[in-house]
């Protein structure tokens, strides 16, 4: 899930692509049983400011708009902010799920259903963002908020976002302290004191 935008989404798309690749078409397999790959991103904010449900990224051919390219990969980048009224039935339950996690129909049933067996699976787990990853790049967000802003409220606006993060995404209190530790270059102290902050306002 997508918390702020950093104006990166599209690279990220091709990143996550490119990580399912392996899984996409197997060694002797000819290129077209090549395996459709999703990529799903859920943001709680409006990446092109259209104020629609969702939005379906395609390869297109320059100068020639009407030609679409199959390369076997569907990017798909869920509004949840958007208006859901203008949207079929189907997707105003995709929002209502992801919003607040109600079921309301057979779609959101199937897809809560998805969503335990991930969470449940450790195999299946792997592909999830490691928290590794989840630090390296909020660190390199953070040092990049310092820069162009210099100032230390931004330090803590990052770190407070930061929490919350690695909250929803089901990190433990001393897993979080350990990265405010190893990546804001807090002490034990200061990093259960944010830690405390971030919580008192969530």
């Amino acid at each position: 899930m997508q918390n702020q935008n950093h104006h990166d989404i599209e690279k990220r798309m091709a990143i996550y692509q490119g990580k399912l690749e392996n899984q996409a078409l197997y060694a002797g397999q000819s290129f077209s049983e090549r395996r459709q790959t999703v990529v799903l991103f859920l943001c709680d904010h409006d990446v092109y400011n259209l104020n629609r449900a969702y939005y379906k990224l395609i390869p297109q051919l320059e100068d020639y708009p009407e030609i679409l390219i199959d390369n076997g990969e569907t990017n798909v980048i869920v509004n949840l902010k958007g208006d859901a009224n203008k949207q079929a039935a189907l997707n105003q339950e995709m929002l209502t799920y992801f919003n607040n996690g109600t079921v309301t129909g057979k779609f959101s049933a199937a897809l809560d259903q998805a969503v335990r067996e991930v969470k449940n699976d450790a195999k299946k787990g792997e592909n999830y963002m490691t928290i590794e990853e989840y630090a390296a790049r909020q660190s390199a967000y953070a040092r990049k908020e310092g820069r162009e802003e210099g100032r230390k409220e931004g330090r803590a606006e990052e770190r407070m976002e930061t929490i919350k993060g690695l909250v929803k995404l089901n990190f433990t209190k001393e897993q979080i302290i350990d990265f405010l530790i190893q990546n804001f270059n807090l002490n034990q102290q200061e990093a259960s004191q944010a830690y405390n902050q971030a919580m008192a306002t969530a």
